[in-house]
């Protein structure tokens, strides 16, 4: 019998990732959508619109990208995220306050509408300007949310950068409304604001395949880790003997693809497959809580039991509406 509690790390009931939900993993369709953001940014483009449903991981993704991001460019290299807000009538002193504030301005309240602007811009620029970079990139969460009116503002705010000879990047993340809303300008002949925002376009996909599941599952197998530094990945810790044994949660990623194949026929979800990480993760993460007390060697999870987990992920009731 493997002594498989010394391969396991103390952590207080309830605080790891797998509990909590606060982690990330890198993911196929992460991976494309970091590679568009640095082509933007790296070519200079004036912005571009992210479309996902909901439950995609699209805010955890914008998280991960600009820490890839900073990764490649610098530290200190300005990446500014704000969230758009839903204003049942929309001002700009409303705006351009609610702009600062996300990006933490301690003067986001004072002032008319112009001050507002103003300062926003004067903020802007001295963030672009930390180490001489003269570059901006702007990214904006729940951007569904925006009315022609703030697209207006924003090119005021850009316009004002351009002067400065600042590169600004906008980066709009939002549901695929987004893509509507971009129609709907080019009809309209509003094309100040298509082509400052919405030349470029990148649809965030689900998992879409068996290859998909075995490469985020070998996530939690091999790219985790909990506690920092102590070389247990998250497979390990809820499967201390199986991972000791060679079993791994990447060889599940074909009764897994099978199990959600099942619920989606039986709950006739329309649509090809396409599963949310919100909705994949849950389930890994009741697998791994609830079923480690088979631990004891390789382990071994049944159609069944992948199914009961992706049913309690809420996955069956939320997919007729994805």
């Amino acid at each position: 019998m493997s002594h498989a509690p010394h391969l396991r790390p103390s952590v207080p009931s309830g605080t790891h990732p797998i509990e909590t939900g606060r982690y990330t993993l890198f993911t196929p369709p992460l991976g494309r959508f970091c590679d568009d953001l640095k082509n933007w940014v790296n070519n200079r483009a004036a912005g571009a619109i992210v479309t996902a449903p909901p439950r995609f991981g699209k805010s955890k993704g914008i998280r991960f990208a600009v820490d890839e991001l900073r990764e490649e460019l610098g530290a200190a290299f300005p990446v500014l995220t704000f969230c758009c807000q839903d204003h049942q009538y929309p001002t700009e002193a409303r705006f351009f306050e609610s702009l600062l504030s996300d990006l933490g301005h301690s003067l986001s309240h004072r002032g008319t509408a112009s001050a507002k602007r103003a300062r926003l811009a004067q903020f802007l620029v001295q963030q672009a300007c930390v180490d001489h970079h003269q570059r901006l990139v702007l990214i904006g969460d729940e951007a569904q949310k925006l009315q022609e009116p703030h697209y207006k503002w924003l090119v005021d705010i850009y316009n004002d950068l351009d002067r400065h000879d600042i590169a600004t990047t906008v980066v709009l993340v939002g549901q695929p409304e987004l893509v509507h809303q971009r129609d709907a300008f080019e009809k309209a002949k509003k094309m100040q604001i298509v082509g400052r925002f919405m030349v470029h376009l990148h649809q965030f996909a689900g998992l879409r395949n068996q290859k998909d599941f075995a490469y985020c599952l070998k996530g939690y197998d091999d790219e985790s880790e909990y506690p920092e530094a102590s070389g247990c990945s998250f497979t390990r810790y809820f499967f201390p003997s199986g991972f000791e044994a060679g079993w791994r949660l990447a060889g599940e990623a074909k009764v897994l693809w099978e199990a959600f194949q099942h619920v989606r026929a039986e709950a006739k979800l329309p649509g090809k497959t396409e599963i949310p990480m919100q909705y994949f993760s849950r389930t890994v993460e009741f697998a791994l809580r609830d079923y480690r007390s088979i631990d004891g060697g390789p382990p071994t999870i049944s159609l069944n039991q992948w199914k009961e987990a992706i049913e309690r992920s809420g996955y069956r009731d939320a997919g007729r509406y994805l």
